[in-house]
């Protein structure tokens, strides 16, 4: 036997095993089932590929009802802040005819002096307009800020703002034209800031009335609005000029009252 036929036997052999195998009754039955196996493939593929469109046009469809809604709300808060806006100016142009009525009706001496009291008690209070000398402070969110984002006016920025020009001096200050007074309040309610429960609008536009950018304390307002722009991105810008701040609004007292002059006697107190 030559090397030829060992060669040729080796191969016979060693592939034998696996023809048979091949032809066996097994290899055909499953040979068989191959197309259902690949069948149910394509009917997973199917199903995945309908899921997948469904919840497709259920997110967009979640997705244009929130812009909608997003877009109606915007829409009304436009319109109420417009009623709010339109109700301001009468209350502003009411407060101007009490004001020319009761200089009217000052006319001696003592009610000249008792006048200017008055007049000094509401530009402390913040509830008569003044105008003057002062300062404008703009600040807005950084450019590429998002809605949950720090890089946004938050409302304790406008508080610090504020404080800073009554540090400086400022003998009234409004916000959007808003004017602050002893009992005004700036909070945030959800993404929008507040000002005497009215929601403000982009920019924030923080004027002062009496005080300067040169005054003391500016170096603290300079420092703020380094800070905001440095670490959030916050964009400011401070002017220098005439401004004028609307009255404030005036509310009645919560816990005092006048004690009427019949149930005192002279030299004594109320509680």
């Amino acid at each position: 036997m030559d090397m030829n036929d060992v060669l040729d036997r080796f191969l016979h052999e060693a592939t034998e095993d696996d023809y048979r195998r091949a032809r066996s009754p097994v290899a055909l039955s499953a040979g068989h089932r191959l197309p259902w196996g690949v069948g149910l493939v394509f009917i997973a593929a199917a199903l995945l590929g309908v899921v997948l469109v469904a919840a497709a046009l259920s997110f967009r469809s979640s997705a244009d009802a929130r812009t909608s809604t997003q877009a109606a709300l915007t829409e009304r808060v436009q319109l109420l802040n417009a009623d709010v806006q339109e109700l301001q100016d009468e209350v502003t142009a009411q407060t101007d005819t009490v004001e020319q009525l009761r200089g009217d009706l000052l006319d001696t001496d003592a009610d000249v002096a008792r006048s200017a009291a008055l007049l000094e008690l509401a530009n402390e209070g913040g509830t008569a307009r003044v105008s003057g000398p002062g300062v404008v402070v703009t600040i807005d969110d950084a450019p590429d800020a998002d809605a949950a984002s720090l890089n946004r006016v938050l409302d304790r920025d406008l508080q610090e703002i504020a404080n800073a020009l009554w540090r400086m001096g400022a003998e009234g200050v409004a916000i959007n034209g808003l004017r602050l007074t002893q009992t005004s309040a700036i909070r945030g309610a959800g993404g929008a800031i507040l000002v005497n429960y009215q929601p403000l609008t982009r920019p924030y536009v923080v004027e002062a009335v009496g005080t300067s950018s040169i005054g003391e304390g500016a170096t603290d307002l300079d420092n703020l609005l380094d800070l905001l722009k440095r670490d959030y991105g916050l964009v400011s810008n401070v002017t220098v000029g005439d401004v004028a701040l609307p009255a404030g609004e005036t509310h009645d007292s919560r816990f005092a009252r006048t004690v009427p002059r019949s149930n005192t006697t002279e030299g004594a107190t109320s509680p």
